[in-house]
């Protein structure tokens, strides 16, 4: 049927006496097929009425919502929020998983206060583990302000060591502890970090610690746990892996990977090496498996294992090959009656092969995609609530946080 609508419009004298709200109904209507309607031509077309209302309500919304704005503009021209809040509005929101809108709040936290350390030492928390660099003056500048602001101190000595710095870190990490005693972080994080520098001993101290402070954080546990398997101590180690992973989901490829490696340093291979499935492709089971036998002197057994990895196939055939050379070569040593290493401790994939007891660096094998400590981060999900004043007033960052997505940097 054709359009009578159409015909209308094409019509100078008829066109002359339609509105422009006509005008309107009648482009409408021929975007719906020229069905009739709104010029009394025909019936109305039931989708143009719906539309219509649509856009009613389109507009009503609209109006709505720059109404709600512009009365919560006016009530904070009339009451403006305190820098105490503006940081605690940041905290929730980062709390939330809403880095963007907490980064806001601290900044604008900061133009409250200028010197403040605070801001800053929040801002330099959510870019700690993707941009230390930018962290780094962050930390730097808010100590200027506050020298013996705890978290500043602990947050720095991370960046410090990430950039290879370990000396001025650890110092930094120490002063930390100083500052904030009770704080499981500031603990967790220099205890990491002697562990990683050849001081494994005061490491599990306080690590130790750290646990006691927060005995339900997941990543404090596994850390402790890693601790006690380079110490060589992997029946210790075991039963922390495994409450690690009950605690919660975060780094769980990791935390399997590490109770395998803990089962296997035991002899309990079967168990390691579906642990190491779940954790990685065939491949990465088979040379971590290899990598336990060859820190337990099974060289033979440790080169089967790096044979089965390379016929697997899979990204890491160049990290198996110098594996299974290096155990190889070892074998060869031993048959010429060259005396073996007392011990190969465990290594992480951070450390430089000299770590490695007595094994010259071209014999070390490459670690496995596990045994690597979580780095502690300022907040966790997982944290106790402790006591009311367990933490230090001055230094509200080293309080527990509220539930929810608390890592920035995860």
């Amino acid at each position: 049927m054709r359009c009578r609508v159409h015909e209308a419009t094409r019509s100078k004298s008829r066109r002359s006496r339609i509105g422009p709200e006509a005008l309107r109904a009648a482009v409408l209507a021929l975007a719906l097929g020229c069905a009739g309607g709104p010029l009394g031509l025909e019936a109305a077309d039931p989708m143009h009425q719906e539309l219509e209302r649509l856009e009613a309500e389109q507009h009503r919304m609209a109006e709505q919502a720059r109404l709600s704005e512009e009365a919560a503009a006016a009530e904070r021209e009339r009451n403006p929020q305190t820098f105490e809040q503006r940081l605690q509005q940041g905290d929730q929101h980062l709390a939330g998983g809403r880095v963007g809108e907490a980064l806001w709040e601290y900044a604008a936290a900061h133009r409250l206060d200028p010197e403040a350390a605070a801001p800053r030492v929040r801002l330099g928390y959510v870019h700690l583990r993707h941009e230390p660099q930018r962290a780094q003056p962050l930390f730097e500048s808010a100590l200027e302000l506050d020298p013996d602001y705890a978290s500043a101190h602990t947050g720095l000595g991370l960046v410090l060591l990430a950039s290879g710095e370990k000396d001025e870190g650890t110092r930094h990490l120490e002063r930390g502890v100083e500052l904030a005693p009770r704080s499981a972080q500031a603990q967790a994080a220099l205890g990491v970090a002697l562990d990683q520098t050849g001081q494994g001993e005061r490491g599990i101290a306080h690590l130790e610690a750290a646990r006691e402070l927060a005995p339900h954080d997941g990543r404090i546990i596994n850390n402790l746990g890693v601790a006690y398997l380079r110490a060589g101590d992997p029946a210790r180690a075991e039963p922390l892996f495994r409450k690690a992973l009950r605690q919660d989901t975060r780094d769980a490829v990791l935390r399997t990977n590490n109770l395998g490696m803990a089962l296997a340093l035991q002899g309990q291979f079967e168990e390691a090496l579906e642990l190491f499935r779940r954790g990685g492709d065939e491949q990465a089971a088979r040379n971590n498996l290899g990598y336990a036998h060859f820190v337990r002197g099974e060289l033979e057994r440790a080169i089967v294992e790096y044979e089965k990895a390379l016929v697997a196939g899979g990204d890491a055939s160049v990290e198996v090959v110098r594996n299974l050379e290096a155990a190889r070569r070892k074998r060869r040593d031993h048959s010429r009656g060259r005396p073996p290493a007392e011990r190969v401790p465990i290594r992480t994939p951070e450390e430089a092969p000299e770590a490695i007891g007595n094994v010259p660096p071209s014999e070390a094998p490459t670690p496995p995609r596990g045994v690597v400590a979580e780095r502690p981060s300022p907040l966790d999900p997982s944290l106790e609530v402790p006591a009311e004043g367990a933490y230090p007033s001055e230094d509200p960052w080293l309080r527990p946080a509220p539930p929810g997505a608390l890592d920035p940097d995860a």
